[in-house]
């Protein structure tokens, strides 16, 4: 069995994945990355931070790019002098995605969102975890910890992050944010509190078996296991 080094934390907005992740980097002595990618992004773009934390984990939309485009140079009207140090989706990614592999090359640590699931396969013991929850729930954490005055509010919110964080992972990695392979574990917190998720993650990240090794993987089954995992034309193979 090897120790994870790195431990990502995937979430959807409202889930308490930033809080679990927090959780988690505490009890084991990690370093937590999350606001120091938005911090440092800014100071070398040369830009604003609520400029990177408004793009942050997300692409600029067709109407955000044409705005731009017309505040470089509006082909109509007076003169307007363009903003200075506008930042690209490429320029803000490749900036963020450098940032956190030279991070977590420094030791372990708890990586939010970002796609990290995806940048930092290959370079070290990697546990990818997703944070999920009804909309119920993250609705009412939303009003809650935020304090989002309604429900409708807190929905337009979440169907907005769940739009651009699916969008910023289809387009950066060509994987469908939600699909379960994409992760070593999932967990609804819906049904499990915080607490336990934070167990649960730092157990599993103290015993993730070595490459291409799964010493459970020849232990006997029932007869009934065997018939239920077999498929038509499987007869013979375990």
């Amino acid at each position: 069995m090897a120790i994870a080094s790195m431990i990502t934390i995937s979430r959807q907005l409202g889930s308490g994945g930033s809080y679990i992740g927090q959780l988690v980097a505490n009890r084991l002595g990690y370093a937590f990355i999350d606001r120091q990618i938005i911090q440092q992004a800014a100071r070398e773009l040369g830009v604003e931070e609520a400029i990177v934390e408004d793009r942050d984990g997300r692409l600029q939309t067709f109407w955000e790019k044409l705005v731009e485009a017309f505040a470089n140079g509006a082909p109509l009207g007076s003169y307007t002098p363009p903003p200075l140090n506008l930042v690209s989706d490429e320029e803000l990614v490749d900036t963020e995605h450098r940032l956190i592999t030279e991070l977590a090359a420094k030791g372990p640590c708890v990586v939010l969102g970002r796609g990290a699931f995806h940048l930092l396969r290959g370079k070290g013991r990697l546990l990818n975890i997703m944070i999920h929850a009804p909309m119920r729930f993250r609705v009412e954490r939303l009003m809650s910890i935020y304090h989002v005055k309604s429900g409708d509010e807190a929905v337009r919110m979440i169907e907005r992050s769940d739009r651009d964080r699916l969008g910023y992972i289809r387009t950066l990695t060509d994987l469908d944010w939600f699909d379960a392979r994409n992760y070593h574990l999932t967990i609804d917190t819906g049904q499990i509190d915080f607490a336990t998720a934070e167990g649960i993650i730092a157990s599993l990240a103290g015993q993730l078996p070595t490459e291409e090794e799964w010493p459970w993987v020849s232990e006997p089954v029932s007869d009934t296991t065997v018939s239920h995992e077999r498929g038509p034309g499987d007869e013979g193979e375990k």
